[in-house]
């Protein structure tokens, strides 16, 4: 049976793919991991000797690993290591995107980096906007994860479709199992931080809190910051001393 999920028609509108032309800043460490045969993921570490955790962090949509270049060192102060990963034909990675190969990839780039030394003994995983939805299928899958952030995700995928200018009515169990949200996150146990802004008009507030009532993590965190939307969370002032107060708790 075709699901709506793995049509070009929502794919196609779902993903804003963009080159990276940008220089490779120095220090960094350079990865590929192969997902399939002749596809390759492009992932950015940026080491730090006095991180006491890799932070894997899944961006969000239209952005590359490069934009998140002048962040690093805002991470490592917080005691993480920031380690960037694209989706599937995002800055210099190959291939072409759909949301079932992000999950899917997302497992095959913790294991490549786990098994290469690439991970410190401690992760976290974090997701903005659309790589909440990796970061999520990790980390209800996985129980070597030591806690969890959701920035700006989606909760449900009927609302997902939607926006992208498609209707339906319903899904089937399998698409359910998949690629709700809002249902999976019940199967997360590692301590959750879910973040969204107040005024985000493309996902509602509404859904980072279905996000919150529905986790199984005993330690869960909602952090509805005022006066920010969806792409501009960074400004609220509060911003990295949430994340801080998370990362000290874990």
């Amino acid at each position: 049976m075709s699901s709506i999920f793995d049509s070009n028609a929502f794919n196609t509108n779902l993903f804003f793919p963009r080159g990276d032309a940008l220089p490779t800043p120095p220090n960094s460490d350079e990865i590929q991991v192969e997902v399939e045969p002749g596809v390759f993921i492009h992932i950015r570490r940026h080491p730090s000797p006095a991180a006491y955790f890799s932070l894997l962090f899944f961006h969000g949509n239209g952005e590359i690993v490069s934009d998140y270049d002048n962040l690093a060192e805002h991470f490592n102060v917080l005691g993480a290591e920031l380690i960037i990963a694209d989706f599937r034909g995002y800055g210099r990675s190959s291939g072409s995107p759909t949301l079932r190969s992000s999950l899917e990839d997302a497992h095959i780039i913790f294991e490549q980096l786990k098994s290469g030394s690439k991970l410190k003994e401690k992760v976290c995983i974090m997701g903005r906007s659309l790589g909440c939805a990796p970061a999520l299928d990790l980390c209800a899958k996985r129980f070597d994860i030591a806690g969890c952030i959701l920035e700006s995700g989606y909760a449900d995928p009927i609302p997902l479709v939607e926006r992208r200018g498609l209707k339906i009515d319903k899904i089937t169990s399998e698409e359910d199992e998949i690629f709700n949200n809002s249902q999976k996150i019940k199967l997360v146990k590692c301590p959750l931080l879910i973040m969204h802004g107040a005024d985000d008009i493309l996902i509602s507030p509404h859904e980072a809190k279905l996000n919150y009532d529905n986790a199984g993590s005993k330690l869960k965190h909602l952090e509805i910051l005022e006066g920010v939307g969806h792409n501009d969370m960074m400004m609220n002032p509060t911003y990295f001393s949430t994340i801080k107060r998370f990362f000290d708790s874990l």
